[in-house]
């Protein structure tokens, strides 16, 4: 019996970088928010999170093996919660760089 090819299955090395680079993005950004974060930066945190599971998780060997007559629908999926990614991290860039601290009693 004939082995399968394996490199139909394989990603590009771009793409695993690029997939590994959004994880650690998202584990620093966790990391920071639990110790210096605010509730509004937090939940843009975890949004992104949320969203970059299935952007890092359906690769092209997974989509091939659990999803093989939906992949049209699992990649249009994929691509939105990558665009998500994006727009949460901006978020998060704009909360960080326009953060202003409360003042320490009202109405100062």
């Amino acid at each position: 019996m004939d082995k399968p090819n394996d490199q139909f299955y394989e990603e590009s090395s771009l793409s695993r970088n690029i997939s590994i680079l959004a994880s650690l993005i998202c584990l620093g950004l966790v990391v920071y928010e639990q110790l210096y974060g605010n509730s509004f930066s937090n939940m843009v945190v975890m949004l992104y999170c949320a969203f970059l599971l299935p952007t890092v998780g359906l690769t092209k060997k997974i989509r091939e093996r659990y999803f093989l007559y939906t992949q049209e629908y699992i990649i249009a999926f994929r691509g939105f919660t990558s665009l998500m990614c994006a727009v949460f991290l901006m978020v998060w860039l704009i909360a960080f760089l326009t953060y202003q601290s409360p003042p320490p009693f009202p109405g100062q």
